[in-house]
């Protein structure tokens, strides 16, 4: 115990060794009871130990030996953090209520995949942010019709005059998805995607407050572009002046519901599907930026060489050594 990383690093040291099964437990819970009741806030164990009159020597005599007559007190106080533990997310999980709020969209349990994966170095991720915005004037965009329609019930956002940056959720309707705000009492309804790197995701935008124009602005939580949500020029980007977002009037009504004036479902999804702006592979086909690191190692993605190492054998894995180091590495 007691040995750490980063700018000052130490080797843990052994606190006990020969130790039967059924004691290791115990003299865990009261290793770390002391720790807690002795150590300053955010005190690495390395620290703590260093300042502890007699050092490890002194934490044996604690600790195994009971010198100074606490230990049934350090396992009793073990237990009763234990005890009163409280699982956060178990809890979710059971709660049906809770548990909607991990949902993709707060109206449906439908969802949709936002960007296209693929394999590198024997792994799947998403693919890489695109180069360029989309600059098309969504802001401006011209619908042939809109009409009213029921899409969320409003109890979703009854504790949001309350919450300082409001309440939020992600909707779809049909292929498109859309962010709705309620702040300060009023609702708001843009394009769920971030045109900067088309990214689904202003419904979990940080909400700006302009004092001295009166104005709210969402802003993407990913690069920051800032998109007005109120005043005379809804849906404009403050600090790029490349790209814009659609918004929708929006409102509660006396039957419970938050309806939303839009245009058609296919007419929608024309301008606004996810399909049609989730970053696919080849959109980003050219872009590589790992390229020249993995020249560096043999210009084998999956192979570990660094001049001046030789390769050896070992392995802490059964069956036959493999070879790690050189231009014959492990495969990671």
């Amino acid at each position: 115990m007691g040995g750490n990383g980063g700018a000052s690093p130490k080797h843990s040291e052994l606190l006990a060794k020969d130790v039967p099964p059924d004691d290791v437990v115990q003299i865990l819970d009261r290793y770390l009871m002391f720790y807690i009741r002795t150590a300053d806030k955010l005190q690495r164990t390395a620290r703590w130990l260093e300042k502890l009159p007699g050092g490890i020597n002194y934490l044996r005599e604690v600790i195994l030996d009971d010198k100074l007559g606490i230990c049934a007190s350090l396992e009793e106080q073990m237990k009763e953090l234990v005890g009163t533990f409280y699982d956060e997310w178990a809890e979710a999980i059971k709660d049906p209520e809770r548990k909607k709020h991990f949902q993709q969209f707060a109206n449906t349990k439908e969802t949709l995949e936002t960007m296209e994966k693929e394999e590198d170095r024997g792994q799947s991720r998403p693919v890489y942010w695109t180069k360029e915005s989309v600059k098309e004037d969504f802001r401006n965009t011209k619908w042939t019709s809109l009409t009213w329609q029921p899409i969320i019930e409003a109890s979703h956002f009854k504790d949001a005059d309350i919450s300082p940056n409001g309440i939020s959720a992600n909707i779809k309707r049909g292929d498109t998805q859309l962010a709705v705000f309620k702040v300060k009492g009023r609702y708001y309804c843009t394009q769920q995607m971030c045109p900067h790197k088309r990214a689904f995701i202003l419904s979990d935008g940080l909400i700006g407050d302009d004092l001295a124009t009166n104005k709210l602005w969402v802003s993407c939580p990913y690069h920051k572009r800032n998109f007005e949500l109120s005043g005379e020029s809804v849906g404009k980007c403050t600090n790029d002046d490349e790209v814009s977002i659609a918004t929708f009037p929006v409102e509660e009504r006396d039957d419970g519901m938050v309806y939303l004036k839009l245009p058609p479902v296919h007419e929608l999804d024309g301008v606004l599907g996810t399909s049609k702006w989730m970053i696919k592979k080849e959109d980003v086909a050219g872009i590589q930026p790992f390229k020249k690191l993995d020249a560096r190692f043999g210009g084998k993605p999956n192979g570990v060489g660094m001049k001046g190492r030789k390769p050896w054998d070992g392995t802490h894995l059964d069956g036959e050594a493999v070879k790690v180091g050189g231009r014959d590495g492990i495969d990671w």
